[in-house]
Order: structure tokens, then sequence, then C-alpha cells
């Protein structure tokens, strides 16, 4: 009898076991690698804690762990780092792991990931901004499953086949041309292009009265934005009769020839346009940061949209959450839009260095430096840019990475001990982990999930892109609330993100939000839980992608809080908790408006300041010093060039000008075919678009 009692007594005692599975982000890195970098926050948060905490590696009883077929360094895999700590009188024992998924990737070119990163990049600048400019009639939308009037039989009621949501796709798709163009205008009006239209233009046309350039350019993307407008409208035509949308427009190739085309023949003033708006994206993230207080959501500022619940059908159980953007010029700076337009500008200069690396390594002279500049891109280009784009568009890459990390949950949801499992996921690990979570893990191995942490996540980019990744289906990335889920009550995800993150797009995760209840219908607004937590930690410019892991305010701290027994660490309680949203209270109020249009004011103030400062600075004397050194560095430069290439030379200066003119003129006149025939292919598919939807 009392070696029964002793032996209850020893189960009793016995430490819980938890363990936390750390996912890596893009690049190569050795196994590990990243459950260090973890641990480096993570044990000083315990050790704060529990000053008597252990912390040892463990191989035994880890014998059966089976590595990925791929891992040939598998075997050094075949133990967990273990942490032993007493919280609150509660015994703890916690197995860290790192989910390692990098012997699935499959090796990759740079040129090709660069071209897969060009498409995801255009069509999610393009996408964001057409949604940006036209919010597709959501509030008549709203009204009318409100009132139950249901007149989304006829297709051209439905939203995004109506009269003014095809206006609105023409006004995006032509500010989308002018974008695209525009600035070189700006920068140089009389430049080498006045000149290569004086020389390709008809001179009846060319100088006929009131012709400019600029005017001839928005003739033609006028004319260029009914293509795509009527493709576009059609393809949604075809989605409502054939409940699917097999394709999306996404922008034509032409638009990187023109930007590459156009950076060779001003690169000045490309490289100054990049700055300015890296300027601009700077100034205003300042602007949100000194006013970040006033908004009126706890966690971001972005998503101020009204969400109302509805019955479909007329059915009570067919409840759904509804949203209704707001106006938008009240968004517009509060959207990625900016930074989106800077990486769309950005990219071509990749394409440029490939270019230059193949070309400098061809020749004897500049090999070397071919091959340093080529060093340098692939580590860009091949070990970063690969994970990310072969994960969103090769099926079975994705699929390989996400068997591992879901091997890893499996394998500790059935070890004998283990309680709960808590996932935390650093940049390109959190679409991996997303997917591996929410849609393809098994829902009978969901119950133990009780933690999901993403740091620095790029979940918002691949919500933005799911229409142009792989061709499986067409929403690789819908909300996490798509289907039923059985994570535990006590389940939470939590959200990293700061001001210098640029993976973030320097915003929280509002996408993914998602509502059980909402008014009208609902007296408060009600999240799911599977629904993410954004905390804003600080902002770092030596690390601003990687302080999560040191952060033991925001993030270590408060996760070793909650691994050892603290369900709701106060350290995770939104900053600024919002007033109690009713069915009485407007979301359109002024408190939703304000912190918005006083960040917009307070832009445009520090905007207006840099630029007579910027002014100022010019007229300076030190300023003069070195304007003055520059000037004499040209002046050198042009005089080494003259030596090699007098003016008496069989190929003079002007000569050779004179030939960059007319190569610059003959891919002018290409692209524009291109232009042509684009235009004209679209047409034609919006045309076997609509005839095909009719017939069905």
């Amino acid at each position: 009898m009392a070696k029964k009692t002793n032996s209850t007594k020893t189960k009793k005692s016995a430490p819980k076991t938890d363990v936390v599975l750390i996912v890596k982000g893009a690049g190569e890195q050795a196994e590990d690698d990243h459950l260090n970098i973890f641990l480096r926050g993570f044990w000083p948060a315990v050790k704060s804690l529990d000053t008597n905490a252990t912390l040892t590696q463990v191989s035994a009883g880890f014998e059966d762990y089976v590595p990925s077929p791929h891992n040939e360094g598998g075997k050094l895999h075949k133990h967990v780092t273990e942490i032993r700590a007493n919280y609150n009188r509660r015994k703890r024992r916690i197995w860290l792991k790192e989910s390692y998924w990098e012997a699935e990737t499959l090796p990759s070119g740079g040129l090709g990931n660069l071209g897969r990163e060009w498409r995801m990049a255009s069509f999610v600048f393009a996408n964001m901004f057409r949604n940006v400019v036209f919010s597709r009639n959501t509030n008549d939308l709203k009204k009318e499953r409100i009132g139950g009037r249901d007149n989304f039989d006829v297709w051209w009621k439905r939203p995004g086949t109506r009269i003014t949501d095809g206006v609105g796709y023409y006004l995006s798709y032509l500010l989308l041309f002018l974008l695209v163009l525009g600035p070189f205008f700006l920068l140089s009006p009389v430049t080498w292009f006045n000149e290569a239209l004086k020389n390709i233009l008809p001179q009846t046309l060319y100088g006929a009265p009131g012709f400019s350039p600029m005017l001839f350019v928005f003739i033609i993307g006028a004319v260029w934005a009914l293509a795509p407008t009527i493709e576009h409208v059609a393809l949604i035509v075809r989605r409502f009769k054939e409940k699917e949308l097999r394709s999306l427009p996404v922008l034509p190739g032409w638009t990187l020839i023109a930007l590459i085309f156009l950076l060779v023949s001003e690169p000045l003033a490309y490289i100054k346009f990049i700055l300015i708006l890296l300027g601009l994206q700077v100034s205003l993230l300042v602007a949100r940061g000194l006013l970040w207080k006033l908004r009126t959501y706890a966690n971001s500022d972005v998503d101020i949209a009204e969400y109302y619940s509805y019955f479909e059908d007329g059915d009570p159980k067919d409840k759904r959450i509804g949203k209704v953007d707001e106006f938008w010029l009240t968004r517009l700076p509060f959207t990625p839009l900016l930074y989106r337009y800077l990486i769309f500008m950005t990219l071509p200069i990749g394409f440029i260095g490939a270019g230059l690396s193949s070309l400098f390594k061809w020749t004897k002279f500049l090999g070397g430096v071919g091959a340093s500049l080529d060093k340098v891109l692939n580590v860009m280009l091949v070990g970063y840019m690969d994970d990310v784009v072969n994960y969103a568009m090769d099926p079975a890459q994705s699929n390989r990475v996400r068997s591992a990390v879901i091997n890893d949950i499996v394998y500790f949801y059935k070890k004998e001990g283990v309680e709960r499992i808590h996932v935390v996921a650093h940049s390109q690990g959190t679409p991996i982990t997303y997917e591996s979570l929410f849609h393809f893990l098994d829902d009978d191995y969901q119950d133990k999930i009780f933690t999901y942490a993403t740091l620095g996540s790029v979940l918002s980019y691949y919500h933005q892109a799911r229409g142009v990744l792989d061709l499986v289906y067409y929403e690789r990335f819908p909300v996490p609330a798509a289907k039923k889920h059985k994570f535990p009550k006590d389940f939470r995800w939590m959200n990293f993100w700061n001001f210098s993150d640029p993976i973030t797009e320097f915003y929280g995760l509002d996408e993914y939000t998602n509502f059980a209840k909402a008014p009208p219908k609902d007296d408060v607004y009600e999240r799911t839980r599977t629904s993410p937590v954004n905390i804003r930690t600080r902002t770092s410019l030596a690390e601003n992608h990687g302080e999560y892991w040191n952060n033991l305010d925001k993030f270590a701290t408060p996760l070793a809080k909650r691994v050892l027994g603290v369900n709701r660490p106060e350290e995770w309680s939104p900053d600024i908790k919002p007033k109690k949203e009713t069915k009485d209270t407007a979301p359109r109020d002024w408190a939703h408006y304000r912190h918005h249009v006083l960040v917009l004011l307070l832009w445009v103030a520090i905007l207006v300041g840099v630029l007579f400062a910027g002014k100022w600075l010019v007229g300076a004397p030190v300023f003069d010093l070195v304007s003055d050194y520059f000037i004499r560095l040209q002046k050198n430069a042009l005089l080494i060039y003259r030596h090699y290439f007098p003016p008496g030379d069989s190929t003079t200066p002007s000569e050779l000008a004179e030939l960059w003119s007319q190569m610059l003129d003959g891919t002018l006149i290409l692209i524009g075919v291109w232009v042509v025939y684009d235009w004209f292919a679209q047409m034609v598919r919006a045309i076997r678009l609509i005839t095909k939807s009719e017939s069905l």
C-alpha cells in the first residue's frame, strides 16, 4: 500500500513537459543555428523568472526521431535542448527543438528567382493599387446583404462587374501606367525621350500645335488601360459563372523591359527617384511613430474597416462576417503602397546587376569584378530569394518544406509527457508554419498547439500575392478561419513587428483578422481564436529584422512566462485598449479618423521641413566643398576619356553618343511594338472570355 502511495506521489511531482519548436527564416543556415539565436533571448528570460533553472542537452529517449530523408546530417538532430524551471510553484520541463527545413529546398538560379519575384511583386503592386483606389462597392454590398436584396443572379450587379467597378479598374490601370513611366518626365522632362520621340514620330504629329511628350504618354496610357480593364472584368464574370478563377491579370512583361531601359538610359534620374521614394517612406514611418499613441486600435492602425454580420440564403446557422472598406483617401498613406512602389522600382536594378556580372565575367580585364558582383547577387537571389519564391510557386518544394515541420509537430505530439506545443517562426518560416498549422496539419494533432508566435512575418506579402502562386488552387493564403479547427481554448497567435522591419511592410497582420461576431447582428465584436494579436516591438535600425530574438520586454520574457504556465502574460496585453465597441458605436467617427489625418498632416509638415532644410544645405559652404569635389572628379574622368578617344580618332565621342542615341531609339520602338501586341492580345483574350461566358 505504501509503495503504491509513493508511486502516486512520484507521478504527481513529475514536471510537465512543453515543447518549443523554432522554425527559421530564409537563407542557408546550419542545423540549430536559429535554436542558438533563440536561446540568446529565451534562456536569460527563463533565468530572470527562476534563478535555479537548468539548461542541458538531452539525447536519451529521442533515438526514435526520424528526420527528413533529404537531411544528410540528420543524426545531429536526434537531441533536444532541455530546460527545467519552477515558476509560481509550477515545475516545468521544456524541450527546445529547431524544426529544420533547409534540406528540403531544391537548387535554383538567380535570374529565375528574380523573374518569379518580379511576377509576385508586380502582381501585388498592381492589385493592391486597384484595391486602394477603388473599394469595389463594399458599402453597397453590405446594404444588399443586410436588406435581403439578393441581386447576385445577374452578373452585372455583382461586386466587381458593375459599371462603377469597371470605371475604377480603368482609372487604376491608367494611374499604374503613369506610375511606371511618369517619374522620368518629372525628373528630366527634356532628355533623350523627347529626342527619341522626335526621331520616331512623324514630323506632322510631333510638330503639331500643343504636342508634348507627357500628353502623348498620357493618351497612350488611356488607350492601353482599356484592354486590361476589359480582360479583368471578363475574368471576374467567368469566375461568377464557373465558380472559379483560373488566372488573374498581371503586369505584362514590357513594363519590366521599359523600366530596365529607362534605368540604363537615365541611371542618375532613376536612382534619384528611388531615393525620393525612400525618403517619403522614412518620413511616413517617423510621422506614424511620433503619433502612435493617438490611434484607436490597440495593435495596428492599418485596418479601420467596419465589420458586420449577415446570413447567407436566409439560414441563421450560416452566418458570415462581411467587411466594408473605409473611404480610400484616409487609408492611402497607411497602406504598404509606397513601400510596394519602392520594391517595384528597385527590382530592375537586380536584373541589370545580373547582366553586368555575366558581362564582366566574360571579359578578362573585369573578370574579378564580375565574379565578386555575382557572389554578392547570389547571396540575395539564391541564398534568400529562392526560399521565398520557390516555396510560393513550386508545389512540390512547398510540400517538402511543410512536411519537415509537420513531421516534428506529430512526433512531439505523440511523445509521452508532452502537454503543450509552442511554435515560434521567423520571417519565411511564418508562411511555412501558417499553412502547416491551419491547412495541412491533421485536426487530430491541433489540440496540443498552445502558442503560435510569428516574428517579422512575410505573410502580408504572401496574402497579397496569393493570386499568382502555384496553380494547385487559387486562395493559397486565406484567413485561418476558413475551416474548423481543434486548437485549445487558450490557443493564441501572437505576431511581432516593428517600424524598421521592411519584411513586415511596417504593419501587423491585419489581413488575417477574422471575427466570429460583429454588429449589427451582434452586440459586440468578437475575434476568432485564430486571429493574430499584433505586438509592435522596439525600432532597431541595426537589427530591424532580427531584434525580436533578443527582445526581452515584448517577446522572450512573456513567452517564457506562457511556457511556464502563465496563460496571459501582461506584456502581451494591447498597449492601448480600445473602447468597448457596440452596435451604437459608429466605426467611422472622428476617433477612428483622427490618427490617420494627424499622421498625414505631420507627414506633410516633415516633408516641407526637409525641403527647406535641403535648400539651406545646398547654399551652405560645407556643401560647396562636397559639390566641388564631384565636379573636379567629373572633369578628370572626362579628360581621361578624351585621352583614349581623341577628337581626331575614327570614333569620336560625338559619334559614340549618336550611336547610343540610335540604340535607345531602336529599343523604344521595340517596346512600343510590344505594347501594341500586348494590347491586342489582351483584347482577344477578353473577347474569348466574354463569348465563352455568354455560352455557359
